[in-house]
């Protein structure tokens, strides 16, 4: 009985190991982001990249423009973004002016239903970055430009491309796997002494 126990005791950590370990990624770095994969939207997974160039995105209705944006929100701030890519060598520095709301902002919607993504709220952090902004005066894309404020912003849309399921497992979870079969090794090895 303690052997079965022992033995689902495992199977369920590692279970629960391996959903944990899935997240939010960058692609490029926290100081220049040019997108992010595995962000999760109503169940649906998505890789983002970010464009100065145009608009296109899956959410066309501004409930599910809104829910992109907040998802998308929320991973950015998990994975400590502060600057946006734009071409140039060195990302754009979207904390160089704490408190200046949209000094970087990024429309998770179609050109119709611009909902976005903000950042300047707060220092960089768990709130740096907000969903959910509705935009009724669409700005034009581009990197670096002068927005209302009075200041040099960066404004970029999101391009969202659903993720297909992959048959390779990650490297996380063959290595938790690998762990779980060595630990029921040793555990049955101590029980026949």
């Amino acid at each position: 009985m303690r052997k079965q126990l022992l033995g689902a005791l495992g199977a369920a950590s590692m279970a629960v190991c391996g959903a944990v370990l899935a997240g939010p990624t960058l692609v490029g770095t926290t100081t220049n982001l040019s997108g992010i994969d595995g962000v999760v939207v109503n169940g649906v997974t998505y890789d983002v990249t970010f464009s100065t160039s145009s608009f296109d995105s899956t959410f066309t209705t501004a409930s599910s423009a809104s829910i992109a944006s907040l998802d998308l929100a929320a991973d950015m701030n998990i994975v400590l973004v502060t600057g946006l890519s734009f071409g140039g060598a060195s990302g754009f520095n979207c904390a160089a002016t704490p408190g200046l709301l949209g000094v970087c902002a990024i429309w998770a919607g179609s050109s119709n239903q611009l909902e976005a993504v903000a950042s300047g709220l707060s220092a960089p952090g768990p709130s740096f970055w907000q969903g959910g902004f509705s935009v009724t005066n669409a700005s034009s894309l581009g990197c670096p430009q002068e927005i209302p404020a009075g200041t040099t912003g960066c404004l970029e849309a999101a391009h969202w491309t659903k993720e297909t399921s992959s048959s390779v497992p990650e490297p996380a979870t063959l290595a938790l796997l690998g762990l779980g079969l060595v630990a029921l090794g040793l555990s049955r090895r101590r029980l026949a002494r």
